[in-house]
């Protein structure tokens, strides 16, 4: 991988730690304009990995095209910091961003490995296990959003599926990678939901867990087309 990646990565690893401490204390718009340079910094390590070993062309624009949607998704929950006024219509825009993202990467998982029946099954038992999660804790979710909650959610988990399908079955390091990411965005989306939608207290621990799953997931997905 070139040395250029690894420093972009660490670059990137920067402004996600400035934007955890910036949220611990409050200060929303620096945390936000921290997010956005992070989410910048994803698609940099992908594009640059990418020029410098040109190899999967397919993979490498299915994975630019998941980072981008993931970096409109930042900005979207990251204004809904700085103007909370327009909270109700932010998260679900963001959540949509998201998903469109996870599709174009589970596109992209799949463009290697192929389609595989079981990794399916289980993404379609995450879609029942969001509605009993939202059900058993009891989350504040609008009725027009929670369909789109679960699908999202059964959409990270068969993204994980696939994902470690993958990884065992093509003894790829970058593939590797690609698992470790979904399963780290897996819990970041977890700990999020659980920030939105219920009234957990200490929220800074929250806080600090989602991005600090988040970032190390996003970084791992552009760092699989450097390695693929």
């Amino acid at each position: 991988m070139s040395p250029l990646c690894y420093v972009l990565s660490v670059v990137t690893v920067v402004f996600a730690i400035g934007c955890v401490s910036f949220r611990r204390v409050g200060k929303a718009f620096e945390g936000m304009m921290c997010k956005f340079m992070a989410s910048f910094g994803f698609i940099a390590v992908a594009v640059v990995g990418y020029c410098m070993n040109p190899h999967d062309t397919y993979y490498f624009c299915l994975v630019c095209f998941s980072l981008m949607f993931g970096f409109f998704g930042d900005v979207l929950l990251g204004i809904k910091e700085v103007a909370p006024t327009f909270r109700g219509k932010l998260i679900p825009l963001g959540t949509l961003y998201f998903l469109i993202g996870h599709v174009f990467a589970l596109s992209a998982f799949i463009s290697v490995g192929g389609f595989e029946i079981i990794p399916l099954i289980i993404g379609i038992a995450g879609v029942f296990l969001a509605m009993t999660m939202m059900k058993f804790f009891k989350m504040k979710i609008d009725k027009k959003l929670a369909p789109v909650m679960s699908v999202y959610y059964g959409a990270l988990i068969y993204k994980v599926a696939v994902s470690a399908f993958l990884a065992i079955g093509e003894k790829n390091p970058a593939l590797w990678f690609a698992f470790i990411g979904s399963c780290l965005f897996l819990v970041s989306d977890t700990c999020l939901a659980f920030l939105y939608f219920t009234p957990i207290k200490r929220k800074n621990i929250w806080v600090t867990i989602e991005l600090s799953t988040y970032y190390p997931a996003q970084i791992l997905l552009a760092m699989s087309v450097a390695l693929m």
